[in-house]
């Protein structure tokens, strides 16, 4: 059997254990603060990929119509029509 003067005094077990629950405070915040940016990012990249998806589907527009213009340019320009 131990004496009294061998036990850890209760402060010290508290104080131990508010450090461990300030730690699992702090991790669990920054995970919190990590998901919230993901989150961000994800949105971010969400509208990005779609504007970039709706440049792609017009691009053959686009391409289209300039090569229409320039078709147009050459042929008035073979033919000696005036633009």
């Amino acid at each position: 059997m131990t004496d009294d003067s061998q036990k850890v005094p209760l402060g010290d077990y508290i104080k131990s254990a508010g450090f461990l629950a300030g730690i699992a405070a702090w991790v669990l915040a920054m995970g919190a603060v990590g998901f919230i940016l993901l989150c961000f990012l994800l949105i971010f990249l969400f509208v990005v990929g779609a504007v970039v998806y709706v440049a792609w589907q017009l691009s053959w527009v686009i391409g289209l119509g300039v090569a229409l213009v320039v078709l147009y340019v050459v042929a008035s320009f073979v033919t000696g029509e005036k633009i």
